[in-house]
């Protein structure tokens, strides 16, 4: 979370059906963060699922608000499904693939969701205006969804995750929180039922008003006790429905009455002395367009306002962009207007969190040159504060200190100023000094508890001890959780127990609190805390190995530290780690994980100083070389010097088996020999099946090679899971297997065997993990199962073969994802119809391919700005246009080939395999042409 702080507290009461959770997010940094909040319960799925979204939402986001659909009813092509039919998307039963959805707005505080088979369901209530987010996510109603359920569930069947956001309405809607900031909200979930569809609910009742064939539907579910209350229907002012009711606690009451009213009704709740508990004034639908899908901004390049650059970068830094970055923006920005304030302050901000305090300070004073130009008292203090900030870590804390109180003029910056000389005040000794700040920050930010622990610490040293351990008893009341809080009880009342219950062992908890004291001038103190706490994490370790003055205990924990690392990973990302990675320039370990903080940060020539540095104490640390053959891949472009680290790595750790993937697949993408990366896995077989994704490219290998056989015992014995961006990694093969023990048979002339083999392709065995997509029209598998009948003799069988081989969509693409059309598909297509007789309609088709391939060829291929996964979730940086100037390349062959010029087929796939020896369909098809398949 990047140095933030969460409390969740979570409250049953006696008389009430549901569980309240209340979360605290406090960002404790100097500068702003933010944050994504989506509480995640599952629910049971099946035909009798339904998502209750309230009755004011008519339309619905995907991720990023990239495409949007009506609601309930979709009418038109959402998640590649065409639903123009008119659809009801709240039926999980309706959904053929994986699919999410949010809502666009709601006036209403609840979403939820039923199981009409069992008559039950979940309620989440919430105030709207803090939780707006209402979302359905499925792995859809499909065999690709239903692997994904058995893989992700014991014996329940299919599940929903029926999901809610905090401060954001879509994902990956982040909100900001500034420094010391803490945002507070409430989240209720409860079960319910009988009712069905609902129309309002709250922590008291939900309701239901529903007109259904000639009838009105009404329904009471009581959450907490409801006595002497009565449930009223009004039809514009006129009461035509009153029944008294007493309920506890999760019952139910239903009714109905015939519908004989055209009015627009009220459904009202109300209490024995008239006063509404709960109502709903019927939905009308009205006919409203749909909202607009979001846009990919410009290139920053493209734009010439700086406002709007401004802007952009905000949002690619809330959204941690993956693609694009928010310095380019606002450079951009300040090519335009070198002195513009917001931009050169967003660039102070992300060079300070990335611990390049220098230039930091020289954005925040250039930003200054603006604000101060007319007058010396802005309305913001952002610069001043950062600029005291960076100060401060240069170690120059007497401008810092000037900084930080020019900061104090503007109300923006008010209580982090009278924080940051607080601690100042402490550090030099001025106790007196500090507490009147700290008073003065608390009073414009309450809810600080860092603040609340410095000025327990401070009240100590004033003498002032009883009032201080009162004051932290009166906050602990509030923040029960607060490290900071816990540790100024245990220094008051000499008593730690509840400190090290709530903080344990967890080093992220041991680092807070040290970096805390450290900031506070009290490095002794954090010393003992860490001690004390005793983590036996790396970051911890090495905290206290930079503390002590010991040469033997830094040693014992500097060992410690490295051997410990692999029991818990967890990589530096607070500038109080790298304030402490920086006392220890000799360390090699402790330099290898400052310069993965430099490299996170894209701070790469930094990243590579402290590796080389680390290589050279500890070359026998295969991480580091493995990271150094990541920088050579990626930003030096050096293969050669790539290819020895990532060797070197494996040589290092031969049974890695990540290493080894990465080494196999940087060999892919650096073209060497298929021949050569069969080698190295064969020779370590038993590793490569450690990994899915290692042994799917084995498999890709042993069947370029012909290994048909040993490729197939691994398909049908081996335990596959699924991964998000391997989707069809090893179904690919199990269908690529399958085609080529088919090819072999029918050179022999077995086509029936043939035929048997291509039949068993169409549904995957349950080992492999994944089930076949909706949509998924195999036309290979079909037109090659043609070829078989018609020369068994079964013309009728291969006709309907041929009729199946025409099914799926006719459009090329570039082809990203799992779930896009593969081009041979449409090159079998037309294949089909040419066999189908339909040969001119084949030809236009394979022309097109040509024509497409030679039209899109030089196109600049990037990533998908919405995208929220990649198709290839992997450390080295395959290069998107190489894909590209591949992907027409196939496209242009494919329609040579459908165009019975095999010539061309065959020099344009040497060129692709040249660029591309492990290209699979390239193989393949290659051996279908050389056993003469297209010859007919």
């Amino acid at each position: 979370m990047r140095g933030l702080q969460v409390m969740t507290g979570f409250t049953l009461y006696p008389q009430k059906a549901l569980i309240e959770i209340k979360g605290k997010v406090f960002n404790g940094n100097a500068t702003p963060r933010h944050f994504l909040w989506w509480a995640n319960p599952a629910v049971k799925g099946g035909d009798d699922h339904q998502s209750v979204f309230p009755p004011d939402v008519t339309a619905v986001y995907d991720h990023g608000k990239r495409d949007v659909s009506a609601f309930p009813i979709a009418t038109g092509t959402y998640y590649k499904v065409d639903y123009s039919a008119g659809v009801d998307i709240s039926r999980y039963k309706n959904i053929p693939v994986p699919t999410s959805y949010m809502a666009d707005k709601s006036d209403y505080d609840f979403v939820g969701a039923y199981h009409h088979g069992e008559q039950g369901g979940l309620l989440h209530i919430a105030d709207h205006h803090v939780s707006p987010g209402k979302k359905q996510w499925t792995w859809g109603n499909c065999d690709f969804g239903l692997a994904w359920d058995r893989n992700l569930t014991d014996h329940n069947g299919p599940y929903i995750e029926l999901m809610t956001g905090v401060f954001t309405d879509n994902q990956p809607d982040f909100t900001w929180l500034a420094p010391y900031e803490e945002k507070v909200f409430v989240q209720n979930f409860l079960p319910y039922s009988q009712l069905g569809t609902l129309q309002n609910a709250n922590t008291q009742a939900a309701i239901k008003l529903e007109r259904t064939n000639g009838e009105l539907q009404l329904g009471l579910y009581a959450i907490a006790p409801l006595n002497e209350v009565s449930l009223v229907v009004k039809g514009e002012g006129e009461e035509i429905f009153r029944q008294p009711l007493s309920l506890q606690s999760a019952q139910a009451w239903l009714h109905a009455l015939p519908d004989r009213s055209p009015q627009r009704l009220t459904l009202s709740l109300v209490d024995r002395d008239g006063r509404e508990i709960i109502s709903y004034l019927e939905h009308i639908p009205e006919e409203t367009p749909l909202p607009q899908a979001a846009t990919a901004p410009q290139k920053p390049e493209q734009i010439t306002n700086t406002d709007e650059l401004y802007f952009i970068g905000q949002h690619l830094e809330q959204y941690l962009h993956a693609s694009r970055s928010a310095f380019d923006y606002y450079r951009r920005a300040l090519d335009i207007d070198p002195l513009d304030y917001r931009c050169n302050v967003a660039l102070a901000t992300l060079e300070f969190n990335r611990a390049d305090f220098e230039q930091a300070a020289s954005y925040a004073n250039t930003a200054l040159q603006r604000a101060q130009r007319w007058n010396k008292n802005p309305q913001c203090g952002q610069a001043s504060m950062l600029l005291g900030s960076a100060r401060e870590k240069l170690g120059q804390e007497t401008q810092a200190y000037d900084d930080y109180f020019k900061a104090t003029w503007s109300g923006n910056c008010r209580d982090a100023a009278f924080y940051a000389l607080a601690r100042l005040a402490l550090r030099k000794g001025d106790a007196e000094q500090a507490l009147t700040f700290i008073n003065q920050s608390l009073n414009f930010n309450g809810a600080n508890n860092l603040a609340m622990g410095l000025k327990a610490l401070v009240l100590q040293q004033l003498g002032e001890s009883k009032q201080a351990l009162e004051y932290v008893a009166s906050q602990l009341a509030h923040y029960p959780l607060s490290y900071v809080l816990l540790y100024a009880q245990s220094v008051l009342n000499g008593d730690a127990s509840a400190l090290t219950q709530v903080a344990g062992a967890r080093g992220v908890n041991a680092c807070v609190l040290a970096g805390w004291l450290m900031g506070l001038g009290r490095e002794k103190e954090a010393l003992a805390l860490l001690k004390r706490l005793n983590s036996q994490e790396s970051l911890p370790l090495l905290y206290r190995a930079a503390l002590t003055q010991d040469v033997s205990e830094r040693s014992h924990c500097l060992q410690l530290a490295r051997e410990n690392f692999a029991l818990k990973v967890r990589f530096p990302n607070t500038l109080d780690d790298i304030a402490v990675l920086q006392r220890l320039p000799q360390d090699g370990f402790a330099q290898y994980l400052l310069g993965c903080f430099f490299y996170s940060k894209r701070s790469y020539a930094r990243a590579e100083s402290c590796w080389l540095f680390a290589l050279q104490q500890m070359p026998d640390f295969a991480a580091l070389h493995r990271v150094l053959g990541i920088y050579a891949f990626n930003k030096q472009g050096n293969l050669d010097q790539a290819a020895e680290y990532f060797q070197r790595a494996l040589d290092l750790e031969p049974e890695n088996p990540r290493l080894l993937f990465e080494f196999s697949y940087l060999q892919k993408l650096t073209t060497v020999p298929t021949a050569q990366r069969l080698q190295l896995l064969d020779d370590r077989r038993d590793v490569a099946l450690k990994r899915d994704d290692l042994t799917a490219e084995l498999l890709s290998l042993y069947h370029i090679h012909h290994k048909v056989d040993a490729a197939a015992e691994i398909l049908w014995r081996r335990q596959f899971h699924p991964w998000e961006g391997g989707e069809g990694k090893v179904t690919g093969q199990f269908l690529i297997n399958h085609q080529r023990r088919a090819l072999a048979l029918m050179q022999e002339r077995h086509y029936a065997e043939a035929y048997d083999v291509l039949r068993q392709s169409l549904s995957y065995p349950a080992n492999l993990g994944e089930g076949r997509l909706v949509g998924q029209s195999d036309n290979d598998i079909w037109f090659l199962m043609a070829i078989c009948a018609e020369k068994m003799g079964e013309k009728e069988q291969s006709q309907s073969a041929l009729q199946h081989a025409l099914q799926g969509g006719s459009a090329l693409s570039a082809g990203r994802y799992y779930n896009d059309q593969p081009v041979d598909y449409l090159f079998y297509q037309a294949m089909a119809a040419a066999r189908l007789g339909e040969r001119e309609q084949a030809q236009q088709q394979f022309q097109s391919m040509i024509d497409w391939a030679k039209q899109h060829r030089n196109d600049l291929s990037e990533p998908d700005f919405f995208a929220v996964s990649l198709p290839d979730l992997i450390v080295l940086d395959a290069s998107a246009q190489e894909q590209h100037s591949q992907h027409c390349l196939w496209v242009e062959a494919l329609g040579h080939l459908g165009l019975g010029d095999e010539a061309s087929f065959i020099r344009l796939t040497d060129e692709l395999l040249k660029r591309n020896p492990a290209h699979d369909k390239a193989h393949l098809l290659r051996l279908a042409v050389q056993h003469g398949i297209f010859n007919h």
